[in-house]
């Protein structure tokens, strides 16, 4: 049975309170967005989710993760990807729990929110903030190669 590390909870615990500030800076840019600049509502959120998203990146690559492993850009546009993964899997997530499952809409919520936090983390920690999505996934070809030729010796 594996048990996640101390180093990996620890991780984990962290980037939580981090998805927690990100989401008070995205709340309050959309109330500044909108309400003080008046800017329309989809304009206003969408600028807030940056703000938050930026945010995000920004306080686990400097804090969380401390990752210097690659260069800046290449690990956004993998937070990026791996966030924009999280997005539809959670609209697809709360599609599925409220009209086939049944479920109240923020109970939906609760659960998907928490299914989607266990990807992001296991995606920024894995790929965003180590070697990135292709030595990943080149790295997983080459153990499953192995495994199956040894299997097969």
């Amino acid at each position: 049975m594996w048990l996640p590390s101390r180093r990996t909870i620890r991780l984990f615990l962290n980037y939580i309170w981090i998805g927690g500030f990100a989401t008070v800076i995205d709340t309050g840019a959309l109330i500044l967005f909108r309400v003080k600049f008046g800017l329309y509502v989809w304009l206003s959120a969408g600028l807030a989710y940056i703000c938050g998203m930026a945010t995000n990146f920004l306080l686990n690559k400097y804090l969380n993760f401390s990752s210097e492993s690659r260069s800046f850009l290449k690990q956004a546009r993998t937070f990026f990807v791996v966030a924009s993964i999280g997005l539809v899997m959670k609209a697809l997530l709360m599609e599925v729990f409220v009209h086939a499952a049944h479920m109240r809409l923020l109970v939906a919520q609760v659960v998907a929110v928490g299914i989607v936090m266990i990807w992001s983390f296991w995606g920024h920690h894995r790929m965003t903030f180590q070697g990135g999505i292709r030595s990943y996934m080149s790295d997983r070809l080459a153990k499953w190669l192995g495994d199956n030729n040894s299997n097969n010796a």
